[in-house]
């Protein structure tokens, strides 16, 4: 009644490696109706490609039987009646009964617990990967901050407000548990002290991890340069942002335009400053892009794959 009552599977093996008991658990792990194991060897239960060597492994236990777990450090798996397998622990308990030797298996099935451990060394895995794609990108935006002419304290502003960019954008992706980040919210949040004079229209589009940083930066770009010398500078001026898939284009494309209007007449910069580098560098990574710098106001365009940029959530809209 005690081994029947057992939270585990019990499998009791005589001398012979027969099967002479086995617990209504432990059937219903194997697959096996009650008494059918009975006067089974014990190498049924063994799968396949493990069985030839099984009895070795039996005859050194039989030198030293001990209590012991079996297997220690290796992953073991146990064969039911239909051939599948399934991963488990099993602890052996050597007894003499009226003076003859048998051996008390215990098999607790734990293919959850390693799905769950499979589970957490994926997640390990990519958020290693995560964190050195930030550190990255961070070396990067750092470079192209602290670099040149401009004094410390305007480059370490700059290098901030970069880095907030970019947290505005994890902070999306974790929200949405890293499946992507809606680019409707990257706009948003990028352009907020600005949400009455910026126009925003487009279909519903969830970018991929690696766009989303380099959409958070670009728009941050754009949006420091308006306030600075574009639309965003004047009361008057505004910015339409528009984006699309063009589904005509090969391969499938994402576009977005940036257009301004209503600040001060535009001319073409004399040099190339850090803010123009960096938007050069973030898009050489998912398409490419061009800049007018339209008397009116500064238009920008950008093209770049589908695949490379996320995916439409809703289909129907386009």
């Amino acid at each position: 009644m005690i081994l029947e009552s057992g939270p585990s599977g019990l499998v009791l093996v005589d001398g012979g490696a027969r099967i002479v008991f086995v617990n209504e658990h432990a059937g219903e792990l194997l697959g096996y109706a009650r008494g059918e194991l009975v006067g089974q060897p014990v190498e049924c239960l063994v799968p396949d490609r493990f069985r030839d060597g099984h009895p070795d492994l039996r005859r050194v236990f039989d030198l030293s039987p001990r209590d012991r777990p079996m297997g220690t450090g290796r992953d073991l798996t146990a064969r039911r009646k239909d051939g599948s397998e399934f991963s488990v622990e099993i602890a052996l308990k050597p007894m003499v009964v009226d003076g003859r030797p048998y051996v008390l298996a215990e098999l607790v099935d734990i293919t959850e617990r390693k799905r769950t451990e499979d589970r957490q060394r994926l997640l390990i895995g990519e958020l290693n990967h995560r964190i050195q794609n930030l550190f990255a990108v961070i070396q990067s935006v750092a470079l192209s901050s602290l670099s040149g002419e401009r004094p410390l304290r305007e480059a370490r502003d700059v290098f901030i407000d970069r880095l907030q960019s970019l947290g505005r954008a994890y902070t999306l992706m974790t929200e949405q548990e890293w499946r992507g980040a809606p680019l409707r919210q990257i706009l948003a949040s990028e352009t907020s002290a600005f949400s009455d004079r910026v126009t925003l229209d487009g279909v519903e589009v969830m970018v991929k991890q690696n766009a989303a940083q380099s959409f958070a930066l670009l728009l941050h770009e754009l949006t420091t340069n308006a306030v600075k010398y574009g639309a965003l500078s004047a009361p008057e001026g505004s910015i339409a942002v528009r984006w699309s898939v063009e589904r005509d284009l090969r391969p499938m494309s994402f576009v977005l335009s940036w257009q301004e209007d209503g600040g001060p007449t535009v001319a073409p910069p004399t040099r190339s400053g850090y803010g123009r580098k960096i938007i050069e560098d973030t898009m050489r990574r998912i398409g490419k892009h061009s800049i007018e710098y339209a008397p009116q106001g500064l238009k920008y365009r950008m093209e770049a794959p589908l695949e490379k940029v996320g995916w439409v959530v809703d289909e129907s809209a386009m």
